[in-house]
């Protein structure tokens, strides 16, 4: 049922973008459908998320990671442009996979904005922290596991400025007309000191807390993960995640 749910709000999707490109009212107005569509891939990976295996512990450790991100966020908010929720999103999904790493940063959003102003934005801030905490999950496969500094500080600092740009691109959809190159380069400019605030902030988490909340989540994950056995396709990980049970190696390298 959730399948047939999921395949229709993508069908949805695709018919609003179609009237939007053909120009038929009400749907040539972008900043409307954008956030149709952006509120759309956020329900349509949710219900991905609820059809995976994971269990009560898997879900519980999704939600106060979200909770830690959040309240990360509401601490440093007079500081323009410092935010946790990158770090920890990242490293959420270098550990436990990009699900739940995608699971993490949406709801941290949606969490920190009950304290700091939900609005239009808070789709887009979901899926793009989202999307920062998937792609932690595709670095760790690429990384094979090995949990290392360096690839992941790089990461996070590249997120500041995507999440950056994420956000222009609602805002010059949202606020700034006419729509073109050189107005959206312009919205770009504006918020370039408070993107490079970001990335500096999120490198700094990176480089000073990768190595022990790593540790711990990695602990955590070892000791309450569950793996699945299938006589005919082998074992799987309910993480959709490379990183291998290691029977208690280190997998961290400072």
């Amino acid at each position: 049922m959730m399948r047939l749910v999921r395949y229709a709000l993508i069908a949805l999707a695709a018919m609003l973008a179609y009237l939007g490109i053909e120009g038929v009212p009400p749907f040539d107005n972008w900043s409307m459908s954008t956030l149709l569509l952006a509120v759309i891939a956020l329900a349509v990976l949710f219900i991905r998320f609820e059809e995976g295996e994971y269990g009560s512990r898997e879900v519980a450790v999704v939600g106060a990671l979200a909770a830690m991100a959040a309240a990360g966020r509401v601490l440093f908010a007079a500081i323009p442009g410092v935010q946790p929720v990158t770090f920890v999103a990242v490293l959420a999904g270098y550990v436990f996979g990009a699900e739940p790493g995608f699971m993490v940063g949406a709801l941290a959003a949606l969490l920190s904005n009950i304290f700091l102003g939900q609005g239009p934005w808070t789709p887009w801030q979901m899926l793009a922290w989202g999307l920062a905490g998937a792609s932690g999950g595709l670095l760790s496969a690429a990384m094979r596991g090995r949990v290392r500094i360096a690839p992941i500080a790089t990461l996070c600092t590249i997120w500041g400025f995507l999440f950056g740009w994420m956000m222009n691109f609602w805002f010059w959809l949202s606020y700034v007309y006419p729509l073109t190159f050189r107005s959206f380069m312009a919205a770009n400019l504006t918020s370039f000191w408070f993107d490079l605030f970001h990335a500096a902030g999120n490198l700094l988490f990176a480089v000073f807390l990768t190595v022990p909340v790593a540790t711990m989540l990695v602990r955590f994950r070892e000791r309450f993960g569950v793996e699945y056995l299938d006589d005919k396709a082998g074992s799987r990980d309910p993480y959709g995640s490379t990183l291998s049970n290691t029977g208690g190696e280190n997998v961290v390298d400072a």
